[in-house]
């Protein structure tokens, strides 16, 4: 009896110590030591944000090319101007007198030149009749010749006088709306050194554009005729839209980081967007529909060294750019799996080949902590 009780005893020992050194196995670890992430199905888009300032497309600015006192001013800001519309007008009694005295001066050169050319006739007629000398002739054709230089340089003068005193009329040279207006009724304009700003009209606030900055990193998605969205500060909860219209091809540099200017078309019928607005743009770049997807966090999953320890991970081969590594539990092992990648929107990454619907992808390893 008692043989037996020992026997026994020995069973129980070796089977603990059994029990212990598998405990210290490669085979202990379970589903529940990691997160997962299952395979779905879904949509992905990958969306390049940038901000942007609203502007009319296109914006004249009204100069005057004399100087003078302003007489009347015709228009206020936010006023509808038509091509021709007189904004303006500037003092032009001294213009109009300059005018005057040109067109005076230009019907005397006229007269002079018709006085010297019936007197080259007269001179031409005497000299075929033999009755003048060739010098007399000579001398009149060039005091005809003379006198119609004067007439031209007249009439110049004349032109320009005509010119100036119609520029004392300011215009809008094209349809829209006054955006700013830099004069007031009894300022004194001066156009000596450089032409003075007056007006600005932007043409048909009605269409505007935006000016985003794309990041060099984002700019190869971009093309023109691609959609965009976009909110304002002003309406937070309103989502305008636009299509882009041009990739600028001049760069800057913002902090070190290379900048394209994306021009985005976008209709302003209400007028609820404003000149010098700031745009939270987003572009969907990219779109993949009812595609496989998974959590993008499993491809930089790697199993650490005391994963290695507990468990046999398969190692694999060279991969191509658009393949990745990523792991799964099976059968109480983790087992490596070679994917092929798509579109990825920072979130979920598009699954081409390499794994099935529903599979679970390990995402992180729940490692126990170590005992002081």
């Amino acid at each position: 009896m008692k043989k037996i009780w020992i026997i026994s005893l020995c069973v129980v020992v070796l089977g603990v110590i059994g029990v212990s050194i598998s405990g210290k196995g490669k085979d202990n670890l379970t589903p529940a030591n990691f997160e997962m992430s299952k395979v779905t199905k879904g949509n992905l888009a990958y969306e390049v944000t940038a901000t942007g300032t609203i502007n009319p497309i296109n914006t004249v600015t009204v100069g005057t090319q004399v100087s003078g006192i302003v007489e009347k001013v015709l228009v206020d800001y936010n006023d509808d101007v038509k091509e021709g519309q007189i904004l303006a007008l500037l003092d032009s009694s001294t213009l109009k007198e300059n005018m005057e005295k040109s067109l005076a001066n230009y019907e005397l050169a006229q007269a002079k030149e018709h006085k010297a050319k019936l007197n080259y006739d007269r001179i031409k007629k005497l000299h075929q009749d033999k009755l003048t000398s060739a010098a007399a002739l000579e001398e009149a054709e060039v005091l005809y010749k003379e006198a119609s230089a004067n007439v031209l340089g007249a009439k110049a003068d004349y032109n320009i006088a005509k010119k100036n005193f119609e520029y004392a009329t300011i215009t809008s040279p094209v349809s829209g709306t006054v955006i700013s207006k830099e004069i007031e009724q009894g300022q004194t304009v001066a156009a000596s050194f450089s032409t003075p700003t007056l007006f600005e009209v932007a043409e048909d606030l009605s269409k505007m554009q935006i000016e985003a900055s794309i990041s060099e990193a984002d700019i190869g998605y971009i093309k023109p005729e691609m959609s965009a969205t976009f909110t304002v500060d002003a309406y937070p909860n309103d989502k305008f839209n636009g299509t882009i219209r041009q990739v600028r091809l001049s760069p800057t540099e913002v902090s070190n980081v290379v900048m394209y200017t994306v021009i985005i078309e976008i209709d302003n019928s209400s007028r609820k967007l404003l000149p010098g607005m700031t745009a939270s743009v987003t572009i969907k770049a990219e779109e993949a529909n009812d595609v496989l997807m998974v959590s993008a966090m499993v491809l930089q999953f790697k199993p650490s060294a005391m994963v290695k320890a507990k468990m046999d991970v398969k190692k694999i081969g060279d991969i191509d750019d658009n393949q990745a590594v990523v792991y799964l539990f099976e059968k109480g092992k983790i087992v490596p799996r070679i994917i092929t990648k798509g579109l990825s929107d920072m979130t979920n990454v598009e699954i081409k080949d390499g794994l099935k619907l529903g599979e679970e992808v390990i995402v992180e390893a729940n490692e126990p902590r170590k005992r002081p």
